[in-house]
């Protein structure tokens, strides 16, 4: 019994120091392609390796990481690059909403609302099926966009999971630089892939 609770600490501890080593090679390869171009990449090679990790393969954290980010740093930026374009639209529409009539605004942000949340859900799930397929960006795209509408409830429940964590690192920052970044990863890749694997056993 004893035996059994220090194997269940020893893996959460693993996985605390997984996470905590993800995170910093994450900051650090997107401040290596000025936040801008490094984002996305980044991102990439953090949910894959998360992905070997969680599926128990044997896994050099850092190298891997660094070859998935080289070799990703192109194709990936093309679509980090169009929801960082999507985001700013919405947010420039949400600035001239505020310039509307009453009457008007109220309809609009609703509108506004519901594209955001299409917006930042297809992102949830951009990442997760791009570790498990081989595709174009727009596909991966239109992809990620049918499975956030076609699993609204998850989608939503996700995005509030995401912005819990992103309340407490903004009362608590220095979790940005230990599991911030690595912890919203962690939530996408677990609540999307029993909705990828659906789709995928039902066709």
């Amino acid at each position: 019994m004893l035996q059994q609770t220090f194997s269940k600490l020893f893996v959460v501890c693993e996985w605390i120091m997984n996470l905590v080593l993800l995170n910093l090679l994450f900051i650090f390869f997107s401040c290596t392609g000025l936040i801008l171009f490094g984002f996305a990449p980044a991102y990439t090679a953090m949910s894959l390796v998360f992905k070997q990790l969680y599926e128990g393969e044997d896994v050099r954290i850092v190298r891997s990481f660094y070859t998935i980010f080289k070799s990703e740093l192109i194709k990936s930026n093309k679509f980090g690059l169009i929801y960082g374009y999507l985001l700013i639209l919405l947010f420039i529409n949400f600035l001239f909403i505020q310039t509307l009539p009453v009457t008007i605004q109220t309809a609009a942000m609703l509108v506004l609302i519901v594209l955001t949340i299409l917006v930042l859900g297809s992102s949830l799930y951009i990442f997760p099926l791009y570790t498990k397929f081989e595709s174009t960006v727009w596909l991966l795209i239109k992809n990620s966009l049918l499975l956030a509408i076609a699993f609204l409830p998850r989608t939503i429940f996700t995005l509030i999971l995401i912005f819990a964590v992103g309340v407490i690192c903004f009362y608590q920052p220095i979790l940005i630089f230990l599991i911030g970044f690595s912890g919203i990863c962690a939530i996408t890749m677990l609540t999307s892939q029993p909705c990828i694997k659906k789709i995928i056993y039902t066709t």
